[in-house]
């Protein structure tokens, strides 16, 4: 009998020492937004806005900031196909910042503070010919943003962030899609 308690004992620690949530982690695969094929001979990036390093924001903290996912994904899902005219992507903003905010209508049991995070993005895409005269231009903006508790784990927090620039992602991606369509078809397969 001693030995049954003793087991079962063990196995309620061995049970209790279990994770209580699992995290799944954001997989930025930039295959899954939709490709450009350019009529163009190269495609240029130019990264504008200064960065900056001071609150409220906090690109510099990340390990993989907004800006660069943005160079990953224009380098992964715009190709150049053709011998003429140069097509630019300027990226005026792409900023991320942590505020913190009084929850005024929290519960006796809410936390009163929270952080909002705020996501923008800013792109102007630009066909030159090879003369450099303008073809056709067009901006694409997008916002995010999402809440969190202040009292959370680093990791929670990494997830909070990962999931706000992904769904950013998918927003310049789809309003892109769109736009180029709308005002680059001539130029674009």
């Amino acid at each position: 009998m001693k030995k049954l308690i003793i087991t079962l004992l063990f196995f309620l620690t061995l049970n209790a020492c279990q994770p209580i949530e699992k995290v799944n982690h954001i997989v930025f695969d930039n295959s899954q937004f939709a490709h450009f094929n350019i009529l163009s001979t190269s495609i240029e990036i130019n990264e504008i806005f200064e960065k900056k390093i001071s609150d409220p924001y906090i690109g510099h903290t990340l390990e993989i900031n907004p800006s660069e996912r943005i160079f990953s994904w224009i380098n992964d899902n715009f190709k150049p196909i053709g011998n003429e005219n140069n097509f630019n992507v300027a990226i005026f903003d792409a900023s991320i910042t942590q505020t913190q905010f009084e929850n005024k209508e929290a519960k006796n049991f809410d936390e009163k503070s929270n952080y909002i995070y705020e996501l923008f993005y800013l792109l102007e895409f630009s066909l030159f010919d090879d003369s450099g005269n303008l073809v056709a231009s067009t901006l694409v903006e997008t916002s995010r943003s999402t809440t969190s508790g202040i009292y959370i784990s680093i990791q929670e927090k990494d997830n909070i962030i990962d999931d706000l620039i992904y769904n950013s992602l998918v927003d310049i991606s789809n309003e892109t899609e769109k736009l180029l369509t709308n005002y680059m078809a001539n130029y674009i397969l």
